[in-house]
């Protein structure tokens, strides 16, 4: 009953913020309050004067914690907007301190590249590919997300003027990290080298990850190559 209510409220605010209650009336009043309660004491709803209201990080982590708990993995994934994904990804390397650049745009060998978050601090470089969906998230499909992304990031690899126009501090010889980020959670925490972490983990991978983990895939940024032109 609750889970139907919650996921009822990710589809009514996929395209506005704020609902009724008596919107949510093909469900029985009791299983209503108590699912609007529990989202209260959770930070994951606001309710005033019987409007509800949420925003996209709190449907993010409504999304991410209906994962966790066994709902309709479809459902969830058509009623999250891939926008807010990332914009919640964003904020969350921005709230711990690294400089972030969104949807970055480059060309390798007259090819268009596009990283979706490029985040870096003093000590890190993340090149990190959203995935928001839940479809299909099979082991064979994310080793194939994996290798598109290390693609992507090798690339980049190669043209560290483009690094220095967003003001990395000393890009070259520093190692790009790439990472899959997703909603649910995974068995594999890693797949051939590329850290897969979900939306829930994101904060203590940043504060665990080490620079000098051989586990994980550092893509070295080539001083010594010829900068492609763009």
């Amino acid at each position: 009953m609750v889970f139907d209510v919650q996921l009822r409220l990710l589809e009514l605010t996929n395209s506005r913020p704020s609902v009724r209650l008596n919107e949510l009336r093909a469900v029985p009043k009791r299983g209503i309050d108590e699912a609007v309660d529990a989202l209260r004491e959770s930070g994951l709803l606001d309710l005033s004067d019987g409007v509800l209201t949420m925003d996209a990080r709190q449907r993010v982590m409504l999304a991410e914690q209906l994962v966790h708990s066994g709902a309709d993995a479809k459902r969830i994934s058509r009623s999250l907007r891939w926008q807010e994904f990332e914009d919640f990804a964003d904020k969350i390397l921005l709230d711990n301190r690294f400089f972030t650049r969104k949807h970055f745009v480059y060309k390798c060998s007259g090819r268009r590249r596009e990283i979706d978050i490029l985040a870096w601090n003093d000590m890190f470089l993340f090149a990190v590919d959203c995935k928001h969906w839940l479809r299909s998230l099979s082991t064979g499909r994310m080793k194939e997300a994996a290798r598109a992304q290390t693609e992507r990031v090798t690339a980049l690899a190669e043209r560290p003027e483009l690094l220095h126009r967003l003001k990395v501090p000393n890009p070259e010889g520093r190692g790009i990290i790439p990472v899959i980020l997703t909603l649910g959670e995974l068995r594999e925490q890693s797949i051939d080298g590329v850290p897969i972490v979900s939306v829930s983990r994101l904060v203590s991978f940043i504060y665990g990850v080490s620079p000098i983990d051989l586990k994980l895939k550092h893509i070295r940024v080539d001083s010594s190559s010829q900068s492609r032109l763009a």
